[in-house]
């Protein structure tokens, strides 16, 4: 900052932990665009972009793409405020230190200073303001808050709910008792299928034919009535 430089770095927490664990995993001799876009499931452009041009420019990788001493540092659970102290002393002027020197600043002090002094937007303002936040809280534990969002995100929206609709009734159809002869009368008694309406009551409909022989008598066709009489008596009208 003492050569008037008013760039400030800019790291997305989420890419700052995963980077960070891959280091911990194992240290790669380079740190290319295709070696973070195969690790990282993310494009070159983006790799070149978000990561290994600011990461260079903290100190993290030089200018060849190699880790530098501090990498291994920061991959280390118990350096890793040291390291964000000495990102703070080396990327901030001493005046923005002294005035906002706690985790607790209000960030929308911290976006118009950057914006004023930066000379940006209020976008890159943000994106400038979190990760100084990021490296003043110093803690590791903030990576598993971010691979939580990260996950997050990654999954697709859910579907809206359909809503139930009511869905009409199917007509049922009952199959007609089949036709039962009378061995003794020769008497059929036949039930068409019971047809619904419109209250849902069943209405039973039976049509009776009678086949009686030209010889029967008189008492045997009052037998048949009288047997007839008997056996429907108890079906509703």
């Amino acid at each position: 900052m003492a050569n008037g430089d008013v760039s400030f770095p800019k790291i997305a927490d989420t890419n700052w932990w995963k980077l960070r664990d891959l280091f911990k995993k194992k240290v790669p001799a380079v740190v290319t665009s295709t070696y973070l876009s195969t690790a990282l499931s993310m494009g070159e452009a983006s790799a070149r972009s978000n990561l290994i041009g600011p990461f260079k420019k903290i100190g993290i990788i030089d200018e060849d793409g190699k880790p530098t001493d501090l990498a291994y540092d920061w991959r280390d659970d118990h350096k890793y405020a040291a390291v964000c102290s000495s990102l703070i002393e080396k990327c901030y002027p001493q005046e923005f230190k002294d005035l906002f020197h706690s985790p607790d600043v209000d960030p929308q002090q911290l976006t118009n200073w950057f914006m004023s002094h930066a000379r940006c937007g209020e976008a890159a303002a943000k994106h400038f303001t979190r990760f100084y936040l990021l490296l003043l809280k110093a803690d590791i534990t903030d990576a598993e808050t971010a691979s939580a969002k990260s996950k997050t995100k990654a999954k697709p929206p859910k579907a809206e709910a359909k809503k139930n609709t009511a869905k009409a009734a199917a007509p049922i159809e009952e199959k007609a008792a089949p036709a039962t002869p009378n061995a003794e009368t020769d008497t059929v008694i036949q039930a068409p299928p019971a047809q619904r309406v419109l209250n849902n009551a069943p209405e039973l409909h039976i049509n009776i034919q009678l086949h009686i022989s030209p010889e029967s008598s008189a008492d045997q066709i009052d037998k048949i009535f009288e047997s007839m009489a008997k056996h429907l008596k108890d079906f509703n009208k």
